[in-house]
């Protein structure tokens, strides 16, 4: 879902927006519940409570999005199970199975081989929405974004939860090569002993 790949949104809150959590106007969502188990909840801390920012184009997306549902109302769920007849959301796990996933393989961020699953290069257990969240949250530490910025992107309560969050490989190599250019260390170095002064 494009919202939570944008947003970093916990699918548990998509799932329980209503059109009315919309703000067209001032651009954002607000979060008043998560769905879960065990049905609709409190959202998940004082942090999850603040509103989502929303661009112009997220909102572009979800007004076609409510052009074409026909579950369009302001009390209507963003998205709702057909089966249930609007009354409750999509299960998330059968969104993964169905769109996020194959999506993931097609664009190549999923490799399958061998019957393993690789997230990243790194093999993973059970991909889904919420590696959307860590997916937006090492793009925007690898772009130089200050880890605050992304803490309330992400509406952590500390900034020490969200760089769990960053899988930083890119942007440590990253930092490694600008830190040896800036000693003037090059390939022509290979070889010989380097003087520290």
């Amino acid at each position: 879902m494009i919202l939570v790949a944008i947003t970093g949104m916990r699918i548990s809150e998509a799932l329980a927006l209503t059109w009315d959590a919309v703000n067209w106007i001032k651009g954002r969502i607000h979060i008043r519940r998560k769905w879960g188990r065990k049905g609709y909840g409190p959202p998940k801390s004082r942090m999850s409570k603040r509103p989502v920012e929303m661009t112009a184009g997220l909102a572009a997306v979800l007004q076609l999005w409510r052009q074409e549902t026909m579950y369009a109302d302001d009390a209507d769920l963003l998205f709702p199970s057909e089966k249930m007849d609007g009354e409750q959301p999509r299960v998330a796990g059968m969104l993964v199975e169905d769109y996020v996933r194959p999506a993931a393989i097609a664009a190549g961020v999923l490799e399958v081989r061998d019957g393993l699953e690789y997230y990243d290069g790194e093999p993973v257990e059970r991909f889904g929405f919420h590696n959307l969240r860590h997916g937006l949250a090492t793009w925007l530490a690898e772009q130089g974004t200050d880890p605050v910025v992304i803490q309330r992107m992400l509406r952590h309560c500390t900034t020490d939860m969200t760089m769990k969050y960053v899988h930083a490989r890119k942007a440590t190599r990253d930092a490694q090569e600008r830190y040896i250019a800036e000693l003037g260390i090059g390939s022509e170095h290979c070889g010989t002993t380097l003087r520290v002064q």
